[in-house]
């Protein structure tokens, strides 16, 4: 699986809604933070950003708190409320990159060499695209859009 022109289209579109206006249905990150770490994720796909552990935390808990609707916790490095990802700049700056980094990431070979993830390890291509859809996905709806 792939992403395809659609649902890259669909995920922008999604992006050029946020605003500073817009709240958290959940969690802390405010709307530029959540964007940030939406682009950590792609950083760490592509080995750009490393998590400050790997193998730590059980992936099984962390299937278990997404599949009940449950926030699972950033890995080490990556937590934006804890001052360990990116940090934001200027929130219709960061949107362009979360962008570009989605648009790299969508058209990645089915070879390509991923990163190991923090929680999973070494993952296959399709799951690292489910992923990704996954976790964009949350964050969006995070903040409603």
């Amino acid at each position: 699986m792939t992403f395809t022109e659609k649902q890259v289209q669909d995920f922008f579109e999604r992006i050029d809604k946020l605003d500073r206006t817009k709240m958290p249905k959940f969690g802390e990150m405010n709307v530029n933070q959540m964007v940030c770490h939406c682009t950590d994720f792609f950083r760490m796909a592509n080995g750009s950003k490393k998590a400050l552990e790997y193998g730590v935390v059980d992936p099984n808990h962390i299937l278990k708190l997404s599949r009940s609707g449950k926030t699972a916790p950033a890995p080490k490095g990556f937590g934006q409320t804890e001052g360990n990802g990116t940090a934001p700049i200027d929130l219709a700056s960061d949107k362009e990159i979360l962008k570009e980094h989605l648009l790299e990431f969508s058209k990645l070979d089915k070879d390509y060499a991923f990163a190991e993830h923090p929680y999973f390890g070494n993952i296959s291509f399709e799951k690292w695209m489910a992923l990704a859809a996954y976790h964009l996905d949350h964050h969006l709806k995070q903040f409603h859009v």
